[in-house]
């Protein structure tokens, strides 16, 4: 088992308190293999994890949350910004936009009560070409998740997990469970399209 939090902000966000330095440290006492940092709408934030990724010599991988118009989207492996995709495009095109670039779009959270401006509910299961779901994620209610997990399962696709968390103490209390080591990002962007993976929890949620 491989398990990656794929789902992190820091304060180079503008609206977490985990400083860069202090993710590698957390993540190992969580008990994970490697992090993914997805600050809002700029892939570009997340540059100086490159360099702490490679002094830990633990795997820090980037990626980015996207607002769409109907909720946020999780994107791997697509170096974009503002420029490039502007917040607000219907969910699929921007789903669309990514994948077509070999980049994987995932909805993340898309049951959670609390979204300002609404959450995307069940128009998840109206969107196309999904490789996975978020289906767990820490920050979000149980009934949230297991209704995720349940959409997932409705349009035969997998689900990922992970904390979405804003301070260090939530890092690591949902990841996703790979069947083998995922070492680079290009590793992930295949293994989210076609390899093995699952969701989980931390057993101190």
């Amino acid at each position: 088992m491989f398990k990656i939090d794929l789902h992190i902000h820091s304060s180079l966000g503008g609206d977490s308190n985990i400083l860069p330095e202090e993710l590698v440290p957390h993540a190992k006492k969580a008990g994970l293999d490697a992090v993914c940092v997805t600050e809002h709408h700029a892939y570009s934030l997340s540059e100086p994890f490159d360099k702490i990724s490679q002094e830990a010599g633990f795997p820090v991988f980037r990626g980015m949350e996207y607002r769409a118009a109907e909720g946020h989207l999780l994107i791997y492996g697509i170096n974009i910004g503002r420029s490039d995709m502007i917040a607000g495009l219907p969910m699929q095109i921007a789903i669309d936009w990514v994948q077509e670039r070999g980049g994987v779009a995932i909805p993340a959270h898309p049951y959670q009560k609390d979204m300002v401006g609404g959450a995307l509910g069940d128009k998840v299961l109206l969107l196309k070409g999904l490789f996975a779901l978020e289906a767990a994620n820490g920050s979000v209610s149980a009934d949230g998740n297991r209704r995720a997990h349940e959409a997932a399962a409705k349009m035969g696709i997998k689900g990922t997990g992970g904390s979405d968390a804003h301070g260090l103490y939530t890092i690591g209390k949902a990841f996703t469970i790979f069947s083998e080591p995922v070492l680079t990002e290009r590793d992930l962007v295949e293994t989210l399209r076609s390899g093995s993976y699952r969701p989980g929890f931390s057993e101190l949620v």
